[in-house]
């Protein structure tokens, strides 16, 4: 019985992998599709071709709040300004087009209530001709680069990402390059932080949005954009107080049961059913704060193992509580000797389980 759970473990255990190794292939082999989407690197500012536009942007994130988890959105609140040249003001001109027109936040969401407002009235005019506006926004985004694999202990990024609109600054027209503005500095103000989580850093990479879709025209548009991401990182020993360590508390009470002698036979099947329903109830509560997925976390790994101990130790109790009724009165001290023989293997084997995979999980 109990190596038939240890084979069940193993099976489960390798499954999740595999499926993240064939989504990955899948994706590789995207890449080479006309049709797919891609993000690339950019040109350095010093490659940009003559007949090429060039558009500072900078980002500064006033506050960060509002993070749901389940739904992959958060709300940010900041600022975000532009720097063009007098040839890219003339086709903006030529295309009766707002400097606001020149970009969009692409993962915006919830656009009903979000505002864009330019702080003046008309943009400021640099040295050379050249063109500055400041607009402050304030947004809902979605997080497409959140990973839970390593959920409770996970690292969080958030993005915001700044994308050319007009097809007239596309790669087929008049292509205009973003780039972080040249004095930027400071991407977050102080109250960029997060509940339970600890601010890490920011950064602003530049990157070319090839479309996987024509929109009905003759070409796949190739559009530039910059990315902002703010990493956070979970505050590790709030997420071990809250979720790991009732875990490991409960295992623990389910590893000491079989040193409770092999007569008492009603205590020792209570404790692993009484175990069992408090992880599905707790493993339930965590669920509930994450969306669907197509692979396990770290915390559903250990969930999963807990419940093949549990219905593996209530398996020993019960062959235990069978082998002790069955046996003649002169033989029970004998089988009550193997029982605890076996109990004993089965303490130290969860025990070397429960280690291992915290090891592996970890450093994988």
């Amino acid at each position: 019985m109990f190596f038939g759970v240890v084979v069940l473990m193993l099976l489960l255990w390798g499954r999740p992998s595999g499926d993240r190794a064939n989504e990955a292939a899948l994706v590789e082999q995207s890449s080479f599709d006309e049709a797919a989407e891609v993000f690339s690197p950019q040109v350095d500012l010093g490659e940009v071709r003559d007949d090429q536009h060039v558009v500072f942007v900078g980002l500064h994130v006033d506050k960060v709040y509002e993070l749901s988890l389940q739904s992959r959105t958060f709300s940010a609140d900041g600022f975000v300004w532009l720097e063009w040249s007098p040839k890219t003001n003339e086709i903006l001109e030529e295309e009766n087009l707002n400097p606001a027109d020149l970009i969009r936040l692409t993962n915006q969401i919830e656009a009903w209530d979000s505002s864009f407002e330019p702080e003046g009235a008309a943009p400021q005019v640099l040295s050379a001709g050249r063109r500055h506006q400041r607009y402050r926004f304030s947004s809902r985004f979605y997080d497409d680069e959140i990973d839970f694999e390593r959920d409770p202990f996970d690292v969080l990024i958030l993005p915001i990402i700044v994308e050319i609109q007009p097809d007239v600054f596309s790669d087929k027209y008049e292509q205009a390059l973003l780039f972080p503005h040249h004095e930027q500095n400071g991407f977050l103000g102080l109250d960029g932080s997060l509940s339970g989580y600890r601010l890490e850093g920011a950064s602003l990479e530049p990157l070319m949005h090839r479309y996987p879709t024509r929109f009905g025209s003759w070409y796949q548009p190739v559009k530039s954009q910059v990315r902002l991401e703010i990493h956070y990182r979970s505050d590790y020993e709030s997420a071990f107080v809250r979720w790991v360590l009732p875990i490991l508390m409960i295992m623990a009470v389910v590893i000491m049961t079989p040193t409770v002698i092999g007569t008492l036979a009603d205590i020792r099947l209570a404790v692993p059913t009484t175990a069992l329903l408090t992880l599905v109830f707790m493993h339930q509560a965590y669920r509930s704060e994450l969306p669907s997925l197509p692979y396990l976390t770290l915390l559903d790994n250990l969930f999963s193992w807990s419940y093949l101990i549990c219905v593996g130790l209530f398996g020993l109790f019960t062959w235990g509580t069978n082998v002790y009724a069955r046996a003649p009165e002169g033989e029970k001290a004998l089988a009550a000797a193997r029982i605890d023989r076996v109990d004993f293997v089965f303490q130290i084997s969860a025990i070397t389980i429960l280690l291992v995979l915290g090891v592996v999980q970890w450093l994988g």
